[in-house]
């Protein structure tokens, strides 16, 4: 293990940022005197919460950015995923040791800190976040973040195939539309706290981007895609390249900083009720992008359009795992869902000075993006999620209607 430097946290624990290899440096918390990786219990998340007390500041090649303190003690694992580690502090915050220091500028700073800036209450409260530049670096790589516990949280993909579940049982869409507008209204207010800090037009070269990168999803997705997947996308190809051509009107459309990689994992719910309080989780963007390019203004359709099509995708979680619910009554609960989540949307970013934000020409596009993505996760990373792409294309882009004779 290559030591790239080295910050203390406390007697006897440091992090250290070790080199990579073929990828990325990373940070590692360490424990001195017993020569190996701190975990939770030796106290390295509670010295993270002890730095961000003194202030923002820099140390060294590290920067500590603190916007809110609080003492705690005690520390439990919390998971690990694709990118971070999360250790639980006193049950009052969460520190996440990203798994990987990628070159900057990492979206997550910017957008918190704008949100921190506008007041904006959706998100779990961010406390602070670590920083360490390498030598040549033009911007700080993001090592470490702080963020208030949201007790009685329940994960997006639980509490949305819950909540269809519901709906498909019950004799009213009341609670699923409940849903669908809670969501709407969080993306809504969302994207108008950051429009706060100004919006700019997009140009030609961000539609031609958006173009290019509708067909490197694709070819990415055909070439990595076997057997009954593989020969669905080739089937649909040209019907998914006309789907993301962007429209003409699209240029001069606001762009905005954006979440980058939302669906319904990413909001958390305090609570079953649909009513509960929702918030925004993970602002590291989208984790195949660049982050620089993470961190450039998108169109908000982008976040639209993925948490939209995630709605459909937990109709298929629940399709798969209780077949016995008749399909006709979870799509049109999904429907309902989504209905009231774009018309709420649109509502609230109309009530909040920002109608352009809204923008449906360009979500459909995105959406079939987002399920070319869906086709390439499965078939690199689980393939047992590849039934959710194969029935999401479909829906977007279904067959014409057989046994029509054509008018003479």
């Amino acid at each position: 293990m290559i030591v790239l430097d080295r910050l203390t946290l406390a007697p006897g624990l440091v992090l250290l940022v070790v080199d990579g290899g073929d990828h990325p440096p990373r940070p590692v918390p360490w424990v001195v005197g017993e020569d190996r990786r701190a975990t939770a219990g030796d106290g390295a998340a509670p010295a993270l919460l002890e730095l961000l007390a003194s202030g923002s500041r820099t140390i060294g090649a590290f920067s500590v950015t603190a916007w809110h303190v609080e003492m705690c003690r005690g520390e439990r694992s919390f998971g690990v995923d694709q990118t971070n580690e999360s250790v639980v502090v006193g049950e009052r915050a969460v520190v996440k040791w990203l798994r990987s220091a990628e070159p900057g500028p990492h979206p997550a700073p910017a957008v918190l800190d704008a949100l921190q800036r506008q007041g904006f209450d959706g998100v779990p409260r961010p406390w602070g976040l670590l920083e360490w530049r390498a030598p040549g670096d033009r911007a700080p790589r993001l090592l470490a973040t702080v963020d208030g516990l949201v007790h009685g949280a329940r994960d997006g993909w639980t509490w949305a195939v819950d909540d269809l579940r519901e709906a498909v049982r019950a004799s009213t869409a009341a609670g699923i539309r409940e849903t669908g507008r809670r969501l709407g209204d969080l993306v809504g207010r969302f994207h108008a706290a950051l429009a706060q800090d100004g919006t700019r037009p997009a140009g030609p070269e961000d539609l031609a981007a958006w173009e290019s990168g509708a067909e490197q999803d694709l070819a990415h997705a055909l070439a990595v895609t076997t057997g009954d997947a593989h020969r669905l996308l080739q089937g649909r190809s040209e019907r998914v390249r006309t789907g993301t051509r962007v429209p003409g009107d699209a240029l001069g459309s606001p762009l905005v900083r954006v979440h980058g990689d939302l669906h319904v994992g990413q909001v958390l719910r305090a609570g079953s009720d649909p009513g509960a309080a929702y918030v925004l989780t993970d602002f590291e963007g989208n984790p195949v992008v660049p982050p620089a390019e993470r961190a450039r203004p998108q169109s908000p359709a982008l976040d639209v359009a993925g948490l939209a099509q995630s709605v459909q995708h937990a109709a298929l979680v629940l399709r798969r795992h209780e077949p016995e619910h008749p399909v006709e009554r979870v799509r049109r609960a999904a429907e309902a869902c989504e209905d009231a989540l774009l018309t709420t949307y649109a509502a609230t970013v109309t009530a909040a000075g920002h109608p352009d934000l809204w923008q449906p020409a360009l979500v459909r596009g995105f959406r079939l993006r987002q399920v070319c993505r869906e086709f390439s996760y499965a078939a690199t990373h689980l393939a047992r999620w590849s039934y959710v792409p194969e029935a999401a294309l479909p829906a977007l882009l279904p067959d014409p209607p057989t046994g029509t004779e054509a008018r003479p």
